[in-house]
């Protein structure tokens, strides 16, 4: 029974690898812009290969124009030395291995036993065109994912007393840091999550016990970036964020996600849980409702969202993109714990990680998901995996695939 558990389980992996071999064989580009943003870095390795200390001490000069982090242009600058195709499919793999630490995850989290089912949901991944995508044309996105999945891990070990003793959790508590710092270093943003561990793990869970590990050897990891971007002041992602930066913008067109990745949720857990809204949701959608009305001024023609694109097509009205917002601020609330702080500062991190003038979709796909799953406490997510089954994670495959087909009949025919 055992060996026919481990080739159903290579059966899956294999399917869904199949899936992800044939889309690096074609030059996938479901996303629409990984293939262009895999241009501009193979420009900005040309320059670190022709002179590498010049090139990392004037990463911030428009003639580089590049707002990704230079440790990962170094990384894949060492990849490609292998040769392009060969330096590709050595990532690809890598970004194989997202799926396998999610499952890992998963299972730590809620304590389950059918792993066969939890191994089929983590290949959630494969339906997503931004991780296919950057996966086939190597990006920072998934690289980041992958050490951030490495450092949710450890943080569900250590919220889960899943430690021997007290030398192990210390060295689960360096090693979260470490993958948070990896991470951070692939993509400076995810830095935001510290915020989220330390609260939990330190302040909340060990009364400061903890603390100084944790900070000290936090801040250690963190001179490197601190020294480069403060005292070179090299701030490549200066011209990235300019002086745009919207918050309602980002606070409206966040929740429109935050509803459309729910959405299947919503719909397999109706039975379960009630839809009617407290005097709580209601007052802080009506502010969140003025905030918008007053403020939100999304005027880049890219970008925005599943349901803005919707709006844009087949709408004129301003008011209905309001009403869409305001729905699914009530919506999405509705189902997360008001009284978990980890919740608010989660989604106040999703919210910063579109702060700037352009808001795009990739940001949030895989990542809001994985957030979803591991980190948010939700109704939704708990009466999912409860009463979990191949046929409502068939469904969400359904939901998920039919977005890809969509990304994919947009950037090929459209």
């Amino acid at each position: 029974m055992h060996n026919k558990k481990k080739i159903l389980y290579f059966y899956i992996f294999i399917f869904f690898y199949l899936t992800l071999l044939i889309g690096y064989y074609f030059g996938e580009n479901s996303s629409g812009g990984s293939k262009y943003d895999f241009g501009i870095h193979l420009k900005t390795v040309e320059l670190f290969n022709k002179d590498f200390y010049h090139t990392l001490l004037n990463y911030d000069s428009p003639v580089i124009g590049n707002s990704h982090s230079p440790i990962f242009i170094i990384f894949l600058s060492w990849l490609l030395s292998f040769g392009e195709g060969l330096g590709k499919f050595i990532y690809l793999n890598l970004c194989a291995l997202i799926p396998f630490i999610f499952y890992f995850s998963l299972k730590e989290k809620f304590k389950l036993n059918n792993s066969i089912i939890i191994f089929f949901l983590s290949c959630f991944f494969y339906f997503s065109p931004y991780f296919r995508s950057y996966a086939i044309w190597p990006g920072d996105e998934n690289i980041s994912i992958l050490f951030f999945l490495f450092s949710i891990f450890y943080y569900l070990k250590i919220m889960n007393n899943n430690y021997k003793n007290e030398k192990e959790l210390n060295l689960f508590i360096i090693l979260n840091v470490i993958f948070l710092a990896l991470a951070s270093y692939f993509r400076p943003i995810y830095s935001l999550f510290a915020i989220l561990f330390f609260t939990e793990m330190i302040l909340i869970k060990f009364n400061f016990r903890k603390f100084f590990l944790y900070v000290i050897f936090s801040i250690i990891l963190s001179l490197p970036a601190i020294y480069y971007v403060f005292f070179l002041n090299i701030n490549f992602f200066s011209s990235y964020l300019g002086d745009s930066i919207n918050l309602s913008n980002s606070l409206g067109l966040s929740y429109t996600v935050f509803l459309f990745y729910s959405l299947p949720f919503i719909y397999l857990s109706r039975k379960n849980i009630s839809f009617k809204f407290n005097q709580l949701n209601i007052f802080s959608a009506a502010i969140y409702s003025l905030i918008l009305y007053i403020f939100f001024d999304y005027k880049i023609n890219s970008g925005g969202g599943v349901f803005y694109q919707i709006y844009k097509l087949f709408f004129y009205s301003n008011e209905f993109f309001w009403m869409v917002c305001t729905i699914s601020f009530l919506i999405f609330n509705k189902f997360i714990n008001y009284r978990a702080i980890k919740n608010w500062i989660i989604l106040a991190i999703l919210i910063i990680f579109e702060i700037d003038k352009y808001f795009y979709l990739d940001t949030y796909d895989p990542l809001f998901l994985i957030c979803l799953f591991l980190l948010i406490d939700t109704k939704l997510t708990a009466s999912f995996i409860n009463e979990i089954s191949f046929k409502k994670v068939g469904i969400l495959f359904f939901y998920l695939l039919f977005f890809w087909i969509i990304k994919c009949i947009n950037y090929y025919f459209i």
